[in-house]
C-alpha cells in the first residue's frame, strides 16, 4: 500500500475548526487533534488526569496505519504488561471496526495484515523489548541467548549474599583490612553484625543500576559531592539562601515584637529601656550580617555563625506580658549547623580514605555479582537493559537497523521513566521521531528510581525551543464531575509549584471539564472533608489510623447504599499504605459492608498452614530439629496432644533429642514404657513409617513432588480447604509448591538449601510474593493510591490523611543522589577537640554532602507525596471524600499560615508539613473556604454508635423458592446441565483441543497423514518413553543430536559474516559457543567451511549485511477442522531479503542416508516459514533451502 503524507500544520488547523463546528456529542479538543496528527519532530504531550491520553495514542497509531505504515514500524513502550495488552485490544477493535466500512481491496489487505502482525508488534514494556533484543544479539556480548530472568527475590538474594560474603571476607583479610573494618563500623551503628553495611552495599548497587552506565557513575559521580563540598566556598547555595532569608525574617519578627502595644519601650522617666536598646542592636546586627554577605564583605559561614551566636541571646524565645514568641528558634538551628562547619570540613577530609575504599568495594561487588549471574545464565531486568544499551551503543550497525525500522518511538507514562530507559529510547530514535505522553503531576514511582526531572527537562526545553520539539498540553478532563475538579484545582494551585511538586500548577495544568455532562452543581456531589473528632479520646501515636475514622467511612457508605442506591463496587477506599488494611476490612465487614482488598492475602509464609508445611519439610530434612518435630506432631496431620507428647518425653531423663525418645518408644527401650498406651504406640509407628517414606522420597524425587505427596498422604490440602477461609489456605499451600518448583527450575537443588532460603527470608522479614485470591466484585474496593493509578471510581474515599510521611532517610547513615553520589554521617573521634578522660569520643558528623543530598531527597520525597495526593483525588468521577481526624476545637483555632504574593503557602511552610491532612487543613485555615468546594463534617464518639452507623441488611430469602428446590430436582437439573456440557464439548471438541499457539514442529507432526507410520507411532506411544538404561560409569558419554543441533545453530548465529568467511572465523565462533567441550569437539567445522564455498554460501557472504539469523516470527492460521484461528510461532534459522525474492535457509543436523527423506520430513515446516516471510515482506517468491549436515557429505537441497 502506498504511503500517504501526514497532515500539514494548516491541515491540522482546518481540522480543528471543522471539529469545533461539528455537532458530534463528544468532540475532540483542539489539543487532542494536534497530538494525533502532528509529525516531523519530537512531541511531548503533557496529559492531565482523565484527559484521554490513551484515546490519543490509539487514534495516532491508527492514523499512521491508515496512511500505509505497518504496526511493526512503531515502537510503543507502556509502563505495565496490562497496559500493553489493553492497548493491543483497543487497537485491534479499532482496526476491525475500520474493516466493516467501505475500503479498497488494497486497504483491506493492509488492515488485515496489521491484525496479523499485532501479536508480534513492539508494543509492551521496555523490559519485554530489551529481553527480545538481547536474546537476538546475545552472541555479540558473549552470553548465552537462552538466559533466564530471576523472578524470585529470594533466589536473587541467595546469589547476592554469596557474592557479598566472599568479597567481604576478602577485604576483611586483605592488606586494607584495618581501614575496611573502620569503614564497616561507620555504618553498622549499634548492630551486632555487618548487616547494616550489607544493606548499604545492596542499596548503592540498586541505585546505580538505574543509571545508563552504572560503573561510570561509580567511577565519576560516587565521590563527586564529597569532593565538591570539601571547599568552603562550595557550601550548598540553597542552605545559604535559606539562612539569609532567616536573618531577615528574624529581624522583622523581632521588630514586630518591640513595635507591639504590649511591649514597654520607655522607662518611667521616659527614656528607652535597656532591653529595647539591646533588641534594636540585635535587629541591626541581623540586617548588617545579611547585607555584608550579599555584598561579599563576609564569606566565612563558620565565623559569621560564631559572631551571631555571641551577639544574640542564647534563648530561643522572647516573652512579652506572659506570652512566648519563638523569635530565634529557627535561626539557632542554622547557627548550630554553621558554627561547627570548620570541624565538619576537617573531619570530612579524614573520611575520604574509607569512602575511596567503599567505592572500590562497590565496583568489585558490581563486577563479581554480574559475573555470578553470567555463570548462572540468569539475570535481572536491569542487567538485560544494560546489555541492550551496550549492544546499541557499541554496534552502530545494529542501532542503525532499529532506527531505520521505527517510523516512530512512542512511550506512555513518560513521567515514570528512569535514566536507563531514557537512554534506550534515545538510542532507538533517529533524532526527530519520539512521541512522549505523560503527566509530571502523576509521577509517583521514585522508589523505583523513576525521575520526573526527565519529563520536566523535556517540557522546559520544548517550551523554550519549539524548533527542538513540540509541546502539547491536554488539560480537559473527561472523567470527573466539575465539583471534583474544582476541589482538586483549589488545593493544588496553592500547593504545587516548581519548589514542591516539580511543576507550577498554573492555567496550563489546571483541570477543565471536557464535556457539558460533567458540569454539576448538585450539593450531594460536593466534595467532603470527613474528620473524626478525637477530642474525647487519649492521643494516639502520630499518624496511626483510628477506628473512629473507619466508623466515619462506614456510616457514609451505608448512607450511600441505603439512600442513594449506590452499589458497593462503585466505591473505592484509597490508603497511603497497606499497613491498616486488615483493620479497615474487619471493621467494615462488622457492619455488613463487603470489601475486596487489592492483593489481599497476608504474607503466606507466615500463614498457619504454610508454617506447618515448612516444619514438615524441616523434619524431613532433619528429624533432630525438636521445634519442627513437635510442631509437626501437634499438627492436624498427626494430631498428637500434650498428653501424648508428655508420655513420649518421659521415656528418657537424658537431654536427648525428642526424635530419639520416639525411637526409644518404638523399640520398647524407654524408661517409662507403662505410660505408652497401645493407641499411642500405633500413632508413633504410623508417624515413623510416614516420615521414613517421605525422607526416602526426598532423596529420589523433586521437592515439588515431595510437597504434593505430603498433601496427598495426609489429606492436608483437603483438610485446610474445609476450614474457615479455606480457599485462601489452599491457595497458600499451592503457592508454596509452585515456589518450590520455581526454585528447582532456577537451577537450585536440594531440600536443605530450600529450607535455608526460606529461613533467611523469614529472618529478614522479606516474604515471597503474596497469593491472590478471587473474591466477589460486588464489594467496596480497598487499595493503595499507587495501585489506583489509571483507575477511576464513582465515589472515592481517601483515608488516613493523618498518616505521617516516612522520613527514614533522617535515621540512616548515608544518602544517595544521582547528581552528587554518596553522602554519609561520618563516625569521627573528637577527642582532640574536647578535653576528656575517655580514650575516644566518637561522634556522628553529617558531612556537607550528606546535608545537601538529604535536603534534596526530602524535597523530592515531599514533591512525590504531593503528586500522590493529586493521583488519589483525580480518581473520583462523581464525589470525593477526604477522611482524617482532628478535634473541631483545635481546627477552629488554627491560625493562617504564611503565603506568597502568588497565592501559595510558602515553600518553608509546605515543606514543614508532615501529612496530607496538614496540607489540607493548612489551606482551609489560610484561604477562604468557599473556594475549595469542600464541606467539613466532624463526627465524634456520640455520632458513631452502632445504632447511628447502621448495618447492611442481608437479602431476604424466598422460603417458597427454597422449599421448591428439593434434592431430586436439584440432581435432575445438575444431570441435565452435565449432559448439555458434554454434548457441547463433543460438538466443539476440535476447537477446545486446538492450542492457541503452535510451533512449526508441532504443525509438522500434527498434520501427518495417519497412514504415515511415524504419525501412528506418535499417536500410540506415550510422549516420554520410559527408559531404564543402566548407568554408564566407565563408558564415554554420548552426545545427543539435540545438543549437537543446538550447538550448530549457536555457532552459526555467533559467526561474524563478511565478504569472505575463513576457517579462523569459524574457530572463533566455536570458542564463544556455550556448550560442553565434548559437544564442541563433535562439530564438523570443515563441513561448515565447505558450505560457504557453495553458491548459497557465497550468496550469504555477498549480502552479509542483509542476512537475518535466529529471527522470531508469528503468524495467524486457520485450523481446517474447527475453523478456528490460532497463532504459529517459531524461529527462522536465517534468510536474506533481495530485490526480487527472499532466500530462506535452515540447518539440519539429523542423521540421514537418503537426503530426500529429510526433505520430505521438513517440507511442510519450510512452507510455513516461507508463508510467514511472504506475508511480512509482501514478496511472493521465497527460495527455500535445507542445509543438511548430518550425513557423510554436506548436502544443500532446495525444497
Amino acid at each position: 500500500m502506498e504511503i500517504k503524507p501526514f497532515l500539514t500544520a494548516e491541515d491540522i488547523r482546518l481540522l480543528q475548526e471543522q471539529e469545533a463546528r461539528s455537532d458530534v456529542p463528544q468532540k475532540r479538543t483542539a489539543e487532542q487533534i494536534q497530538a494525533i496528527y502532528s509529525h516531523g519532530s519530537h512531541i511531548l504531550v503533557s496529559a492531565s488526569a482523565g484527559s484521554g491520553k490513551t484515546f490519543v495514542m490509539i487514534e495516532r497509531i491508527f492514523d499512521m496505519i491508515e496512511r500505509g505504515y505497518h504496526i511493526d514500524q512503531l515502537f510503543i513502550s507502556t509502563f505495565t504488561v496490562k497496559a500493553a495488552g489493553e492497548l493491543k485490544e483497543r487497537l485491534e477493535k479499532k482496526i476491525n471496526q475500520a474493516l466493516t466500512q467501505p475500503r479498497t481491496d488494497q486497504e483491506r489487505h493492509h488492515l488485515s495484515q496489521q491484525i496479523q502482525q499485532l501479536p508480534l508488534a513492539d508494543i509492551g514494556t521496555m523490559d519485554a523489548f530489551t529481553h527480545k533484543l538481547v536474546s537476538q544479539y546475545a552472541y555479540l556480548l558473549g552470553i548465552s541467548p537462552n538466559f533466564r530472568i530471576i523472578q524470585e527475590q529470594s533466589q536473587l538474594k541467595l546469589l547476592q549474599d554469596d557474592v557479598f560474603h566472599d568479597l567481604f571476607n576478602s577485604y576483611m583479610t586483605g592488606s586494607s583490612g584495618h581501614l575496611f573494618r573502620q569503614l564497616v563500623r561507620n555504618f553498622i551503628g549499634k548492630a551486632k553484625d555487618s548487616r547494616p553495611f550489607q544493606e548499604l552495599v545492596y542499596d548503592v548497587y540498586r541505585f546505580s543500576q538505574s543509571m545508563a552506565h552504572p560503573q561510570l557513575w561509580l567511577e565519576e559521580t560516587f565521590l563527586k559531592g564529597y569532593d565538591h563540598f570539601l571547599k568552603r566556598e562550595n557550601f550548598p547555595d540553597q542552605l545559604v539562601t535559606e539562612f539569609l532569608e532567616c536573618l531577615a525574617t528574624t529581624a522583622a519578627a523581632l521588630q514586630d515584637v518591640i513595635d507591639s502595644p504590649d511591649y514597654d519601650v520607655l522607662t518611667k522617666a521616659g527614656k528607652p529601656k535597656a532591653d529595647y536598646k539591646k533588641k534594636k542592636e540585635q535587629i541591626a546586627t541581623l540586617v548588617q550580617a545579611k547585607l555584608n554577605w550579599e555584598q561579599g564583605l563576609e564569606r566565612d559561614l563558620a565565623q559569621l555563625a560564631k559572631s551571631l551566636t555571641q551577639a544574640l541571646p542564647a534563648t530561643k524565645t522572647i516573652t512579652v506580658k506572659g506570652i512566648s514568641y519563638p523569635i530565634f528558634q529557627e535561626l539557632h538551628q542554622y547557627l548550630d549547623q554553621f558554627r561547627h562547619l570548620d570541624v565538619i570540613v576537617t573531619y570530612q577530609e579524614q573520611a575520604r580514605p574509607i569512602l575511596v575504599l567503599l567505592q572500590a568495594f562497590m565496583k568489585d561487588f558490581s563486577a563479581q555479582f554480574l559475573a555470578a549471574k553470567i555463570q548462572e545464565n540468569a539475570f535481572e531486568f536491569t542487567d538485560i537493559s544494560h546489555f541492550a544499551i551496550s549492544i546499541l551503543e557499541d554496534y552502530p550497525q545494529v542501532r542503525q537497523q532499529f532506527q531505520d525500522k521505527y517510523q516512530e518511538v512512542m512511550v506512555d507514562e513518560y513521567q515514570d521513566n528512569n535514566h536507563l530507559q531514557e537512554q534506550l529510547l534515545e538510542l532507538l530514535s533517529n533524532g526527530h521521531n519520539r512521541f512522549m505522553v505523560g503527566d509530571i503531576k502523576q509521577s509517583i514511582y521514585r522508589f523505583r528510581q523513576s525521575d520526573p526531572q526527565i519529563f520536566k527537562d523535556q517540557f522546559e526545553r520544548f517550551r523554550a525551543h519549539p524548533d527542538q520539539g513540540q509541546l502539547i498540553l491536554l488539560k480537559e478532563n473527561f472523567r470527573s464531575q466539575s465539583t471534583v475538579l474544582a476541589t482538586t484545582n483549589a488545593v493544588f494551585r496553592r500547593l504545587m509549584d516548581d519548589s514542591l511538586g516539580d511543576v507550577r500548577y498554573d492555567q496550563g495544568h489546571q483541570l477543565l471539564a471536557g464535556s457539558q455532562q460533567q458540569l454539576c452543581s448538585e450539593a450531594k456531589y460536593q466534595s467532603q472533608l470527613l474528620l473524626y473528632d478525637d477530642s474525647q479520646e487519649q492521643a494516639a501515636s502520630a499518624g496511626q489510623l483510628d477506628i473512629g475514622e473507619i466508623d466515619v467511612v462506614a456510616k457514609e457508605i451505608i448512607r450511600l447504599y441505603r439512600e442513594e442506591k449506590v452499589s458497593f463496587d462503585q466505591i473505592s477506599l484509597l490508603v497511603p499504605s497497606r499497613r491498616y488494611n486488615d483493620t479497615i476490612m474487619r471493621t467494615l465487614e462488622s457492619y455488613g459492608i463487603p470489601v475486596v482488598v487489592d492483593e489481599m492475602a497476608k504474607n503466606y509464609l507466615q500463614s498457619v498452614e504454610v508454617m506447618v508445611m515448612l516444619d514438615t519439610l524441616r523434619v524431613v530434612n532433619n528429624p533432630l530439629n525438636d521445634y519442627a518435630l513437635i510442631a509437626l506432631l501437634r499438627s492436624p496431620m498427626f494430631a498428637f496432644n500434650e498428653d501424648d507428647l508428655a508420655r513420649i518425653a518421659l521415656q528418657s531423663e537424658e537431654p536427648i533429642k525428642f526424635y530419639e525418645k520416639l525411637q526409644l518408644s518404638l523399640s520398647q527401650e524407654g524408661q517409662a514404657l507403662n505410660l505408652l498406651t497401645e493407641e499411642l504406640v500405633e500413632k508413633i509407628q504410623a508417624f515413623d513409617q510416614t516420615l521414613r517414606r517421605w525422607r526416602q522420597q526426598a532423596k529420589l524425587s523433586s521437592l515439588y513432588h515431595l510437597i504434593w505427596q505430603i498433601y496427598q498422604d495426609k489429606y492436608y490440602y483437603d483438610y485446610v480447604g474445609g476450614q474457615p477461609n479455606g480457599a485462601q489456605a489452599q491457595a497458600n499451600l499451592y503457592a508454596l509448591a509452585e515456589r518450590a518448583y520455581g526454585y528447582e527450575e532456577g537451577g537450585f537443588k536440594g531440600l536443605t538449601r530450600f529450607i535455608q532460603m526460606i529461613d533467611k527470608i523469614l529472618a529478614n522479614a522479606h516474604d515471597l510474593a503474596n497469593v491472590d485470591l478471587l473474591v466477589s466484585t460486588q464489594a467496596v474496593n480497598l487499595m493503595t493510591i499507587h495501585k489506583s493509578k489509571g483507575l477511576e471510581f464513582d465515589y472515592v474515599f481517601i483515608l488516613n490523611l493523618f498518616q505521617q510521611f516516612n522520613k527514614q532517610e533522617e535515621r540512616q547513615y548515608y544518602a544517595l543522589s544521582r547528581e552528587w553520589g554518596l553522602g554519609i554521617r561520618y563516625l569521627a573521634d573528637l577527642k582532640a577537640e574536647v578535653e576528656t578522660f575517655l580514650p575516644s569520643l566518637p561522634v556522628r558528623i553529617e558531612t556537607v554532602a550528606f546535608q545537601q543530598i538529604k535536603e534534596d531527597n526530602q524535597v523530592a520525597d515531599l514533591s512525590e507525596r504531593l503528586r500522590l495526593l493529586y493521583v488519589a483525588m483525580t480518581r473520583a468521577r462523581k464525589k470525593l471524600y477526604l477522611v482524617g481526624k482532628e478535634s473541631q476545637e483545635k481546627f477552629s483555632s488554627m491560625e493562617a499560615l504564611a503565603t506568597t504574593a502568588e497565592g501559595y503557602l510558602t515553600a518553608k511552610v509546605r515543606r514543614g508539613m508532615t501529612s496530607f491532612q496538614d496540607w489540607i487543613l493548612g489551606l482551609l485555615a489560610t484561604f477562604p473556604k468557599e473556594g475549595f468546594n469542600l464541606t467539613e463534617s466532624f463526627l465524634g464518639i456520640d455520632d458513631l454508635t452502632p445504632e447511628q452507623i447502621g448495618q447492611v441488611e442481608l437479602l431476604d430469602l424466598d422460603v417458597a423458592e427454597v422449599v421448591s428446590q428439593s434434592p431430586n430436582q436439584v440432581f435432575k437439573q445438575a444431570l441435565a446441565d452435565m449432559e448439555c456440557a458434554l454434548n457441547y464439548n463433543h460438538q466443539f471438541a476440535a476447537s477446545i483441543d486446538l492450542p492457541s499457539v503452535r510451533t512449526p514442529s508441532q504443525m509438522k507432526e500434527f498434520y501427518k497423514p495417519v497412514s504415515d507410520q511415524e504419525g501412528v507411532d506418535l499417536i500410540e506411544k506415550p510422549d516420554l518413553p520410559l527408559n531404564f538404561d543402566l548407568p554408564t560409569f566407565s563408558r564415554q558419554s554420548k552426545v545427543s543430536q539435540t545438543a549437537l543441533g543446538s550447538a550448530t545453530h549457536e555457532l552459526m548465529q555467533r559467526l561474524v559474516l563478511s565478504d569472505r568467511v575463513e576457517k579462523t572465523d569459524l574457530q572463533e565462533a566455536l570458542q564463544a559457543v556455550q556448550a560442553e567441550k565434548k559437544v564442541k569437539d563433535r562439530l564438523d567445522l570443515e563441513k561448515l567451511y565447505q558450505f560457504f564455498q557453495t553458491d548459497l554460501g557465497k550468496l550469504l557472504q555477498e549480502h552479509h549485511d542483509q542476512v537475518q539469523r535466529e529471527a522470531p516470527f508469528s503468524m495467524l492460521q486457520k485450523d481446517p477442522i474447527s475453523r478456528e484461528k490460532y497463532i504459529i510461532r517459531g524461529i527462522l534459522d536465517g534468510y536474506v531479503v533481495l530485490a526480487d525474492r527472499i532466500v530462506l535457509f535452515d540447518y539440519k543436523t539429523d542423521r540421514f542416508k537418503d537426503s530426500q527423506v529429510l526433505v520430505n520430513r521438513y517440507r511442510a515446516q519450510m512452507a510455513l516459514y516461507a508463508q510467514a516471510l511472504s506475508r511480512s515482506y509482501q514478496i511472493d517468491r521465497v527460495d527455500k533451502y535445507l542445509i543438511l549436515l548430518g550425513g557423510q557429505e554436506l548436502v544443500i537441497s532446495r525444497v
